[in-house]
């Protein structure tokens, strides 16, 4: 900021081109006009916002119950959703200059192992959601009477769920079991999953829609009895003087 003294040009108040000038303390002030030096984001960086978009929208889909089953384990310095985002975020693609999760490369999470468990399909007919596996591995043939629970991703909505197979893992042979389609998207969508193996010999209930979504209605309460009856009609009380006011009948 500069002084103006009195000179050739004066002293003046207000903004003349890029400049303002003020007066204080009998003293003229000149100084420049803010500038805005704020460019517009580029094209990464929309790309990345995006994207990471994207990832909480994924990470919220699935519920605290869902964490809790996919990282057993609370991981130390950070939430089981953020550890979510994290691990969906190694699964990034870019596709026509957008920026996405490949939901259809998404292969674990959490502890589900990489290998020894069947490849499970995952494909809309209708008005139900159809989901089966095949081929023979260790861990399924080991384990025939294990109950899995199934991820699926709903690659055209960017989803995820957790579904209960009510259905065993069996040694061999296509295993299939089919839900109700329409808390899982519609039929035009593009579907994908991949097994959890649970070790447990009871279809394991708390996902998707397989969930109790209506509690049992409760019995109506009881009225506590009374000894004594209430008599059908009472003399009338005399009001005293030595009654305070408010405990007086009117």
């Amino acid at each position: 900021m500069g002084k103006i003294k009195q000179g050739i040009l004066g002293g003046f108040r207000g903004k003349v081109g890029t400049v303002v000038g003020s007066y204080w303390n009998g003293i003229f002030y000149m100084k420049a006009l803010p500038q805005n030096y704020r460019k517009g984001k580029s094209g990464s960086q929309k790309m990345q916002q995006g994207y990471f978009k994207e990832l909480i929208s994924l990470a919220m889909s699935l519920s605290n119950e869902d964490l809790e089953f996919i990282y057993p384990k609370k991981p130390k310095g950070m939430t089981r959703r953020n550890l979510l985002v994290k691990q969906l975020a190694s699964y990034a693609a870019v596709v026509d200059k957008s920026k996405t999760v490949d939901l259809d490369s998404l292969a674990t999470l959490g502890n589900a192992p990489t290998t020894d468990l069947p490849a499970v399909s995952v494909a809309a007919n209708r008005t139900v959601l159809q989901i089966s596996w095949d081929g023979v591995t260790y861990y399924r043939d080991q384990h025939p009477d294990d109950y899995p629970v199934i991820l699926v991703a709903n690659i055209t909505q960017q989803q995820l769920f957790l579904v209960a197979s009510p259905v065993m893992m069996k040694p061999s042979g296509k295993q299939s079991f089919e839900v109700d389609l329409k808390p899982y998207g519609r039929e035009r969508d593009e579907f994908s999953g991949f097994m959890f193996a649970t070790g447990q010999r009871g279809s394991k209930v708390g996902f998707g829609t397989l969930a109790v979504t209506k509690r049992p209605e409760r019995p109506p309460k009881k009225k506590p009895k009374s000894d004594e009856k209430t008599p059908d009609s009472a003399p009338d009380q005399v009001p005293t003087k030595s009654l305070p006011t408010s405990q007086a009948k009117t």
